[in-house]
């Protein structure tokens, strides 16, 4: 007897986590390491970077369970268990990063390659119309997708102000303290990231309400 095991919602309420939990801790960090609390901004980011790290987790489990298993119709299995498992390393990653107090771009630089194929899979897909709701599922993928683009500038941001604070000094990306020499630079590199990341939070709601309606009226 086979068992029918519908992960969909759940992996959506998880996006909309990861969401809320980024830029919960992406604001706290910026406004610490703005007023100079170097040792608040680095807490509340090893607090935030062990969170995610855990969905991470999480996310992996289901993602090797995905890609091994094949549970899904035909090319749905490479539409969403790709991007998860790649999420759920990048997740991972930074929060070993943030808490062995290494560079944390090295990651930033591996979410932007991933959040362009990201974006790339979510085109690929409403043009193929391969969900019910392809809009709402194009604009998941695109958010998420720049999400991970803007990752990487923001890890730069994190390795000057916060990660090469103390004794950590070579965490920096470069000798020079760029976000000291450009602040309203970087603050506005910060500001598009958050909002970017709001976005991405409310396009996981936006898909999200219909999948849920829809798998909770006609279960299995």
């Amino acid at each position: 007897m086979s068992t029918f095991l519908d992960d969909l919602t759940l992996i959506l309420d998880l996006l909309v986590v990861i969401s809320a939990v980024v830029f919960y801790t992406g604001l706290f960090v910026w406004w610490h390491s703005r007023r100079n609390d170097i040792a608040r901004a680095q807490s509340h980011l090893k607090e935030g970077a062990g969170i995610l790290g855990l969905i991470g987790v999480f996310l992996a489990a289901l993602a090797f369970w995905g890609e091994f298993t094949w549970p899904l119709p035909g090319s749905y299995n490479i539409y969403f268990f790709d991007p998860l498992f790649l999420l759920a390393f990048l997740l991972i990653a930074f929060a070993l990063a943030v808490w062995y107090r290494l560079p944390t771009h090295f990651v930033g630089m591996i979410s932007f390659v991933t959040g362009a194929g990201i974006a790339f899979y979510g085109i690929r897909a409403y043009q193929l119309g391969l969900t019910q709701d392809p809009f709402e599922t194009l604009l998941l993928y695109l958010g998420f997708g720049a999400m991970g683009v803007l990752a990487f500038p923001a890890t730069l941001y994190v390795d000057w102000a916060v990660q090469a604070r103390g004794e950590s000094s070579a965490a920096a990306p470069l000798a020079n303290d760029l976000v000291a020499l450009y602040p309203r630079f970087w603050t506005g590199v910060v500001a598009l990231f958050l909002l970017i990341v709001v976005l991405a939070g409310f396009a996981s709601l936006a898909y999200g309400f219909n999948t849920v309606w829809a798998h909770l009226g006609h279960p299995p």
